[in-house]
């Protein structure tokens, strides 16, 4: 027992060993899991290196005030992607729409300023990654277990959820808002069932249901951090698991074995921001493990010279392994809105307009746990396929079967206004409640890249997701606009009040494309960067960068494990899927290096 309560053991740069078994860059949703497991053991010495702080302070807990829309800035880092040349911005011109990218810089990573949602998706998704993809191993047979093996339910359902791990997930107890009760209903009379649970792996591919959320029994935020690397932890086993935050990895040191094998020897360590620390080089006995997200992760293979070997040479960067795939293949949930005026009593905009709403509602979290600093502004997801609506956007009423595993839309009724109002222009007035229903594209056709601005590991990223490029995105988000627009009408028909305030001016495809290319934003489910699957895979630019056990092609000594490695980003919300990609990781790490 310690005799006080010490701080988190946090290990500066200069307080490092030479070298370690396993070396983790990056702390993030998957990073953390990883860490725990390849920890587990005092005989393995870890080391991870996270780019962001700590920051775990009171208010980083409380979901209202750690969300992305709502964070101060010092768990996140805001990248500025290229204009689009299929969005028009809020002058009106299209192509010069500029949208920003937001994920976490913190121990935790993304799951400690995101929505919380834990869902998981259809078993066939996973399958289609082991048939489609050719990933041996990555079924929903052998990800069922490792879904599992993490998550600690407020509520077990055999089968479906579990209490045995150590991150944890629950349902609010009722809806918070009358307009999601009136969505289900409307949902449920235009032919989409209610889901009981969305997380079960037999529920068809189209109808609705309450979401979980990773949020504990204290109603504090549950982020992968908490999970697996909470103080007890990092205390217990801080003599063989190193922390090292605000610190980045400038570059993977590299070399030829006497075989002509390029391995990863180690990391080039440096301060965050430039002056602000010394640098160093840590050796990895074993393996290096990269899990710093998305965008970080090709930007560090790119700038040790793994990638697109013209691009690298373009920047003058040594060419060290040729792999075209890195950085491509850029996926996103596109979203779209569309947006109504309610009650205000029924509407996340109270907190604002209503002082005394927001300190009942501070009264209401700190003595009983519940209320609207829970952010339940979002609670429900609607979803189906495209192929099931007729032309007016309503579920066919035929007897033909439906061939479709997995679904390509998905609506999320929101109590607020989902639009990017600073960028497109498009908000609701704040002259009543807000209600809006964001129409997400699961299964997008369109593809971006990542790509260096310089050989400095510090400087911005050229991130071009190229939203709606291939233009199958547009027919899809035709019929999900559709679709939310007949789901405003049976809410209407229920007696339930709703003015338009942020529509398409008809349903004609003309309009609704010119609304989609204004009304939209990103979801942040960026994915596939670095993406797994066969290297003579036409079908995606370059192939892939990953094998199934999530070894970089030609790379000895080298594995990459976040969101991505998703041979496509899945048609479902990522937190959960980076959690199970660190812990199938972790065992496979494992087990490729028992001696």
């Amino acid at each position: 027992m310690w005799p006080f309560s010490p701080s988190y053991p946090e290990v500066s740069v200069d307080a490092l060993h030479e070298e370690y078994d396993y070396i983790i860059v990056g702390g993030g949703t998957a990073g953390c899991a990883i860490a725990n497991r390849l920890s587990a053991s005092p005989n393995n010495r870890v080391l991870v290196v996270e780019r962001g702080p700590l920051a775990d302070t009171w208010a980083s807990r409380v979901p209202l005030f750690s969300s992305d829309f709502a964070s101060d800035g010092s768990r996140t880092i805001k990248r500025t992607m290229v204009p689009q040349r299929e969005l028009i911005s809020a002058t009106g011109v299209q192509g010069d729409r500029v949208v920003e990218a937001y994920t976490g810089a913190v121990l935790g990573g993304t799951s400690r300023i995101n929505q919380m949602l834990y869902t998981r998706g259809l078993p066939d998704e996973y399958n289609k990654w082991e048939s489609e993809a050719g990933m041996k191993g990555w079924g929903w047979d052998v990800m069922k277990d490792y879904f599992l093996k993490s998550e600690k339910a407020e509520d077990a359902v055999e089968g479906v959820h579990s209490q045995d791990g150590v991150w944890k997930n629950k349902l609010h107890t009722a809806f918070y808002f009358r307009g999601f009760f009136e969505a289900v209903q409307a949902a449920k009379a235009i032919g989409l069932p209610y889901i009981p649970d969305l997380n079960s792996p037999t529920h068809p591919p189209f109808g609705c249901g309450r979401l979980h959320f990773t949020i504990d029994e204290k109603s504090q935020r549950h982020s992968s951090y908490h999970a697996f690397l909470p103080k007890d932890v990092a205390l217990a086993r801080r003599e063989h698991l190193h922390i090292c935050t605000n610190t980045i990895v400038e570059r993977l040191e590299t070399e030829r074995t006497a075989l002509g094998e390029l391995i990863v020897t180690g990391i080039a360590l440096g301060p965050r921001e430039e002056g602000k620390g010394g640098r160093r080089s840590v050796r990895a006995k074993k393996e290096v493990i990269l899990s710093a997200g998305p965008f970080g992760s090709p930007q560090i293979l790119m700038v040790s010279g793994i990638g697109p070997a013209e691009h690298l040479k373009e920047l003058g960067i040594t060419v060290v392994k040729d792999l075209p795939a890195v950085g491509s293949n850029l996926q996103d949930h596109f979203g779209v809105s569309v947006g109504f005026h309610i009650n205000m009593s029924d509407s996340l905009l109270s907190i604002e307009k209503r002082p005394w709403v927001f300190f009942l509602e501070l009264i209401r979290y700190l003595l009983w746990g519940t209320g609207l600093l829970l952010v339940p502004v979002l609670q429900l997801a609607i979803f189906t396929h495209s192929k099931l609506l007729d032309n007016r956007g309503i579920p066919s009423k035929t007897e033909k079967a439906f061939d479709e595993t997995l679904p390509d839309i998905e609506i999320m009724p929101m109590a607020y206004d989902s639009t990017d109002s600073a960028a497109t222009g498009v908000s609701i007035p704040r002259t009543a409640g807000t209600y809006s229903f964001l129409n997400v594209l699961l299964s997008p056709a369109s593809r971006g890249t990542v790509r260096l601005s310089s050989p400095d590991p510090r400087a911005p990223l050229v991130i071009d997701p190229a939203y709606l490029s291939n233009p199958a995105d547009l027919r899809v988000l035709r019929a999900s606009v559709k679709l939310s627009l007949r789901l405003r009408d049976a809410m209407r028909e229920r007696g339930y009040k709703m003015v338009d305030a942020t529509v398409p001016k008809s349903e004609s495809d003309q309009d609704l494309d010119l609304w989609i290319r204004r009304a939209n934003r990103t979801t942040y489910h960026y994915s596939s960067t670095c993406r797994m699957g066969r290297q003579d895979d036409a079908e995606w630019d370059g192939g892939a960068v990953v094998d199934e056990r999530l070894r970089v092609y030609g790379v000895g000594r080298l594995r990459i494990a976040d969101s991505s490695i998703f041979p496509w980003v899945p048609r479902t919300h990522t937190q959960a899927p980076s959690v199970a990609v660190g812990e199938k990781a972790a065992d496979m790490i494992l087990s490729d290096n028992l001696v």
